[in-house]
């Protein structure tokens, strides 16, 4: 508990952007880190944690100057008791406050036979909205209380998020001071509900069960921010874009790789900088913020 590295978490973390993000984070030079991939699926988690260790050797002196280092724990966000046990473990070797870095990466698109389900039925709706919405809400409702002085939260979004798909009173919801938790849950368990009864377009959902639940995120850094201003942490929320980057879900013909996705969630878990305390609960791309 004496350590006085900072401590990132990166969820998701076994492949594609998460990996990326990792691997950036142990390289880099600027902070001592301890780095904590986690994954849902022990096998992937490891090997994943295999390759990044004989990365950072290949790499040689300034990670390892520094004293970067990396850990794995098998976390699956979309268990709660996983979520519990992850955190227990943090505060039992780092303390109460034992987060630094919290990137929220883990999520994806719904698959049927090794398929991406394009259609938005309210299976394919609810089962989007779980993995990319409510899970890094429950997650980041478990750590944040856990956060140390400074901490930074990073929630992966897709600037197919933006407000535009929205329309009648949804987008001044979306972004009203007024907006709860609560509120927030209802907006996107309605869209679930509408999509079943076949009404989303009624009340300005559009038929995109991802952006859907990215947007929550959005809205949700926007919120977390507000509510925590006057925490006496500090704490930084922010959405974060990677662009269109060649994974797994993207397919080969997207034009950024991995690491290109990475850099501006890595500048903004780590950079020190007035312009991201500026932008708090704000969203960004490319090294910048962006309007939502």
């Amino acid at each position: 508990m004496d350590d006085d590295r900072l401590v990132a978490v990166v969820t998701g973390a076994n492949r594609g952007i998460g990996k990326a993000i990792t691997q950036q984070l142990l390289l880099q030079s600027s902070k001592p880190l301890i780095v904590y991939l986690t994954a849902r699926v022990v096998d992937r988690g490891q090997r994943a944690f295999d390759e990044l260790r004989r990365e950072q050797l290949r790499a040689g002196s300034n990670a390892l100057r520094q004293n970067n280092e990396l850990r794995f724990h098998q976390l699956d966000v979309s268990d709660e008791q996983s979520i519990r046990t992850f955190i227990d473990y943090l505060t039992l070797v780092h303390g109460n406050h034992s987060i630094d870095v919290l990137v929220n990466n883990a999520g994806g698109v719904v698959r049927q036979n090794d398929h991406i389900v394009r259609t938005c039925d309210a299976d394919t709706a609810a089962q989007c909205v779980q993995m990319n919405y409510f899970t890094a809400v429950n997650m980041t409702t478990w750590a944040v209380p856990h956060m140390r002085r400074h901490g930074r939260v990073v929630f992966l979004v897709t600037a197919l998020a933006h407000l535009g798909i929205f329309s009648g009173d949804l987008p001044r919801v979306l972004t009203s001071d007024e907006l709860t938790l609560a509120g927030l849950h209802i907006i996107e368990n309605g869209f679930v509900s509408s999509v079943g009864k076949g009404t989303y377009a009624a009340y300005g959902f559009p038929p995109m069960p991802y952006a859907v639940a990215k947007a929550g995120l959005i809205a949700y850094a926007r919120m977390m921010a507000r509510i925590t201003a006057s925490d006496p942490r500090g704490l930084l929320f922010a959405s974060v874009c990677p662009g269109y980057v060649k994974t797994d879900m993207t397919g080969p013909y997207a034009p950024l790789t991995p690491d290109q996705g990475a850099e501006t969630p890595v500048y903004v878990a780590l950079t020190d900088s007035k312009r991201l305390l500026r932008h708090n609960g704000g969203l960004w791309k490319h090294l910048k913020p962006m309007k939502w």
